[in-house]
């Protein structure tokens, strides 16, 4: 008769199921199952002997073909040769210091300059934890520690459930290698909560154009200006007037201009910081993007918006806001995030956080605000779906309020109403 397989869990389940309990391979192909590495046994009768063997295997593909193996010699003991379950001391001892070191080795060929920085002061601070618990070993990591390290970061749950991504990343690059027995981060979960889903909604607000007003006045009547206090003791003569102008290489009407590209053109603080004249065309169209086919999109600036980039170029060269000798596109970008945030300071309180990245909302919101401007094109214009465009900017798309009003009428046309209520519609 056929050898008969099954998955004899663990008491470190990474499925979290009960010691010694038993799966076949029927039941774990269900939808839903949470797959783990527990070992798959074979029992059965060869040549009259009745036993329970471990296969060596903790995937069913090879177990079978170990099974095979065995019903093919007859015996137990004939072609495979009895395998014991693996501990922890067979597997490679490696400590948390070189394991870190060889992962980011390994990211270094494959990421991004910011993603590997992302990893390095990530794991950074899984190094200071593992001195803080005494661990030496990569192997002493439990999942209750992958959770204790994850409250002890204080960032946002979307920047969390980032985070958690890369320790699970890191962790599963340790198995591959056979460094530790499993993953421990593979079973926690990333938080949601209210909070996230607010703070997430908050980033696809647009700004409004009185608040764009309010930028704009601060940036020609108080950026880059400071009351003057007088001491005796410091000045020997008091300035004449309120305000005294500091000599900063960048003035608010730099800072206008930065916000009129980012809001005229839609492109993230990144590809403005490095706005290159030559995207902007003598027909007035600036190119935001190229397609994956190889076509160019480009949008369209007014005039004033047209004479403003050119004149900068005459005045600061082909790259509009400034060369930059350093490639790290987070410190070319810090020097305008720095500036803006001095800016909303200045402009006062906020009720909605405000960001760079809200001003392609706003060139998004002010597109599908007019008539004839359908989804598609401006989702075209951003490099999104059409459905990303819906599910972000549903507020601003007339169509969708204009279809849920004829509904609502519709519905209620014949609804029963109290009385008087046809003289208050009258009155």
């Amino acid at each position: 008769m056929p050898l008969t397989l099954y998955r004899r869990h663990r008491k470190e389940c990474e499925a979290e199921r009960p010691e010694d309990s038993r799966s076949g391979e029927f039941e774990e192909r269900k939808k839903g199952w949470r797959k783990c590495a527990c070992q798959i046994f074979a029992s059965g009768t060869l040549s009259g002997r009745f036993r329970r063997k471990y296969t060596g295997k903790s995937d069913w593909d090879g177990a079978k073909a170990v099974a095979t193996e065995w019903e093919r010699a007859g015996v137990w003991d004939g072609v495979a040769p009895q395998q014991t379950i693996p501990t922890p001391d067979q597997f490679a001892q490696i400590t948390i210091e070189r394991s870190v070191a060889m992962f980011i080795s390994d990211v270094e060929k494959r990421a991004a300059i910011n993603t590997q920085k992302k990893y390095r002061l990530l794991l950074a601070k899984l190094k200071d934890f593992s001195t803080e618990r005494g661990y030496l070993m990569v192997e002493q990591w439990k999942p209750i520690d992958v959770r204790e390290f994850r409250e002890s970061w204080k960032v946002s749950h979307q920047s969390a459930a980032k985070n958690l991504s890369t320790i699970k990343a890191f962790f599963e690059f340790c198995l591959a290698n056979e460094w530790i027995t499993r993953n421990p981060a593979r079973l926690v979960k990333n938080q949601r909560g209210r909070d996230a889903t607010d703070k997430r909604s908050e980033q696809k607000l647009p700004y409004t154009d009185d608040e764009l007003k309010r930028m704009y006045e601060t940036c020609a009547n108080d950026y880059g200006k400071q009351k003057v206090t007088w001491s005796r003791i410091v000045h020997h003569k008091r300035i004449e007037g309120e305000y005294a102008r500091y000599n900063h290489k960048w003035s608010g009407e730099d800072l206008a201009d930065f916000i009129s590209v980012s809001v005229y053109t839609g492109l993230r603080i990144s590809d403005v910081s490095t706005f290159h004249i030559d995207r902007l065309q003598a027909s007035g169209e600036i190119l935001v993007r190229t397609t994956k086919a190889g076509t160019h999109v480009y949008t369209w600036v007014p005039p004033w918006l047209q004479s403003r980039i050119r004149e900068r170029a005459k005045q600061y060269g082909p790259h509009i806001f400034g060369e930059h000798t350093t490639k790290d596109m987070n410190v070319i970008t810090d020097v305008w995030r720095r500036k803006l945030k001095k800016l909303w300071d200045l402009c006062g309180k906020w009720k909605v956080k405000p960001t760079p990245h809200r001003f392609r909302h706003t060139f998004a919101r002010v597109l599908l605000q007019r008539p004839g401007v359908t989804v598609r094109d401006v989702a075209e214009l951003l490099g999104n779906s059409e459905q990303m465009v819906r599910k972000h900017y549903a507020a601003w798309i007339p169509e969708r309020q204009a279809r849920l009003t004829k509904i609502l009428r519709e519905a209620f046309a014949d609804t029963p109403k109290p009385k008087g209520a046809s003289l208050m519609v009258g009155s």
